[in-house]
């Protein structure tokens, strides 16, 4: 596979007890949004293990983004309205670049890369971009972008 330089190819993405929750929104809301679904968790007693992730599943337009959120929990059920649940989450063949600094900036770069390298191998595109924050608190983003070849 040929890959743009930051890029790797990733085995899977994958987690267990997962919540989720989808929204669209104008995209100065994020934090609104983001700690809702935490505290629409927390408030009911669900302990969260992490990371915290999300889906961008449209070209933001008029700066309105379709986001679903996603949140593993230590708990191996959960039910609340207006949230789903997975006992497993997990997508494979991926394509993976990490983003630092001004990520405003930073983050369309990465998207036309994770692009780049998808068209440069005849790939398909298989799902939205997931963004994943680290636990930890470091100061990155991970980006991930599924594919897949079509047969000929």
């Amino acid at each position: 596979m040929k890959i743009i330089p930051s890029v790797v190819q990733a085995y899977k993405l994958g987690f267990q007890n997962v919540v989720s929750q989808r929204f669209s929104f104008h995209y100065s809301k994020f934090d609104e949004f983001y700690r809702n679904f935490l505290s629409g968790i927390l408030d009911n007693g669900y302990h969260l293990k992490g990371p915290y992730f999300y889906s961008l599943n449209n070209v933001p337009r008029d700066q309105i983004v379709d986001i679903e959120m996603f949140m593993p929990i230590e708990e191996n059920y959960f039910q609340v309205e207006e949230y789903q649940f997975a006992s497993y989450f997990e997508i494979t063949n991926l394509l993976k670049t990490i983003v630092f600094g001004d990520f405003d900036i930073t983050t369309e770069q990465s998207y036309a890369k994770l692009l780049t390298t998808i068209e440069l191998n005849n790939l398909d595109i298989a799902t939205p971009f997931y963004h994943v924050i680290p636990s930890n608190g470091s100061r990155y983003v991970s980006i991930y972008l599924g594919y897949f070849k079509q047969e000929e």
